[in-house]
């Protein structure tokens, strides 16, 4: 297997893990304090992995020239540094167990912290699969099927990202999550009857909810560019 290959597996399971492990941190009022600290630090982690296998982007951050497309996903890529940045701060001076030994007297501001900057992080992570989205669908296209058959498939993806997308929105308001992006609250109530697992389900649909809006935002972009572009190609001949 060549080396490319090799360090697209390693990218993709990174990338991976990182999410699941993510959308499992979002359920802290349901894990032990333990558990979530080290999920934390093995996400921390895993980010850095990502940012360092992906290094490329960083090498010609100063090199070409700067379309809107590529402003946003610069200031994504800054902001989700921030906020994952601020989840690891935040979470050392909250821990109880694992940084406990640091004796940082700040808990009251870590909780203020964490809990903003886990819900950004979680809202930026979605918009930049989002924009990568189609790296995922460009992989998909190779699968060979029988045009009907890829036709039905792709519109019933299409209903079925819908509904969850849908019910993403719900589960964002009835959670109120706006609460936690823009500080509405200090302090949240959650849902203690509800599975563990069921609560994931809910996470994930909110998840697709800004994946899927960040997508088709992207595309309606990229069609109003190419739209304008057949216009001025028009004019000049």
């Amino acid at each position: 297997m060549k080396i490319s290959a090799v360090k697209k597996i390693i990218k993709i399971a990174v990338d991976v893990a990182m999410f699941v492990l993510f959308l499992l941190l979002m359920e802290y009022h349901l894990l032990s304090s333990v558990v979530h600290e080290w999920l934390g630090i093995t996400v921390f982690v895993l980010f850095l992995a990502h940012n360092a296998l992906n290094y490329k982007w960083y090498a010609v951050l100063f090199k070409g020239r700067y379309t809107a497309m590529r402003i946003v996903q610069t200031v994504i890529n800054f902001l989700l540094w921030l906020a994952m940045i601020g989840c690891m701060v935040s979470g050392m001076l909250v821990s109880g167990t694992v940084f406990a030994w640091l004796n940082i007297n700040g808990a009251q501001v870590g909780r203020t912290l964490h809990l903003i900057a886990t819900a950004w992080a979680f809202i930026l992570i979605g918009i930049h699969l989002g924009l990568h989205w189609t790296n995922f669908v460009s992989m998909t296209k190779r699968i060979k099927l029988p045009e009907l058959a890829a036709k039905i498939i792709k519109w019933l993806c299409r209903a079925v990202v819908l509904a969850i997308g849908i019910y993403g929105i719900v589960v964002f308001i009835q959670r109120a999550f706006y609460e936690e992006l823009f500080l509405i609250t200090m302090f949240k109530q959650f849902d203690y009857d509800i599975s563990a697992f069921a609560y994931l389900l809910q996470t994930i649909a909110m998840s697709v909810t800004f994946i899927g809006i960040t997508y088709y935002l992207k595309k309606l972009g990229i069609f109003i560019k190419k739209i304008r572009k057949e216009k001025q190609n028009e004019k000049v001949n």
